[in-house]
């Protein structure tokens, strides 16, 4: 029985595998984890900036998403209609939040 390959793959996906090296990798982790740092830096010196320190958390936290989500997870090399999905998603998500977060603040 013969498979057809082509149909696993979406129009518009680069034939071609991207190859990162050790390198790079490894430069993305030392990254995270100095944001890592960063936020836990934050946490324990921002005591008294409550909203402050919890608004730079969420903002570095979100950096570190998007870092995992380019590289690790591959989409900076991806299909443009992946990209597209996970940024609706994104979107919604952030929307469904800041309505949640609109509603407990007015209760």
């Amino acid at each position: 029985m013969a498979h057809n390959n082509e149909s696993r793959y979406l129009p518009g996906d680069p034939k071609e595998h991207h190859i990162t090296s050790y390198k790079f990798n490894i430069g993305i982790w030392v990254g995270l984890i100095v944001l890592t740092l960063l936020t836990v830096l934050v946490s324990v010196m921002g005591i008294n900036l409550v909203a402050f320190s919890v608004i730079t958390a969420m903002v570095i936290a979100s950096t570190k998403a998007l870092v995992v989500a380019n590289y690790f997870m591959h989409l900076k090399y991806d299909n443009p209609l992946i990209k597209i999905l996970f940024g609706i998603t994104m979107f919604l998500f952030l929307t469904f939040m800041l309505f949640t977060a609109i509603d407990y603040i007015t209760r």
